[in-house]
């Protein structure tokens, strides 16, 4: 299992530091999407460039392509349901991975992730053994 991590989670961790994220960095357990990374440019963390660098640096989940990703929200109904591009495309990530799980503090996007068995949950996996 990987976890790939949304903004909202980082831009938590950024005003205060969230240990169990620091584990799972350590163990090799998170992984990044490309627009994540971008999302966390358009703000203002602390050390800016270090930390964009740093996100930029970690294992990339694959992309959808938009075929995939309109064919993902077709099959799925995912319209009309609170989550904008970004996230339904961290979504269709994690759904194409079969092996990641998304981190999110965005309630509405935390609600698909469960309909979609691909939430993951900071009390998961061998960071809080």
């Amino acid at each position: 299992m990987r976890v790939l991590v949304d903004t909202s989670v980082w831009v938590a961790h950024f005003k205060q530091r969230d240990n169990h994220l620091v584990s799972l960095l350590e163990i090799g357990l998170v992984v990044c999407h490309p627009y994540v990374v971008v999302e966390v440019a358009c703000g203002t963390p602390p050390a800016r460039n270090a930390v964009v660098s740093m996100l930029a640096t970690l294992d990339s989940i694959a992309v959808a392509h938009q075929a995939e990703l309109l064919s993902f929200i077709e099959r799925r109904r995912l319209f009309g349901r609170g989550c904008g591009f970004v996230d339904l495309s961290l979504l269709a990530a994690a759904m194409l991975s079969g092996q990641a799980r998304i981190w999110t503090r965005d309630l509405r996007l935390a609600a698909l992730a469960d309909e979609m068995d691909c939430r993951y949950l900071p009390h998961e996996g061998a960071a809080s053994a």
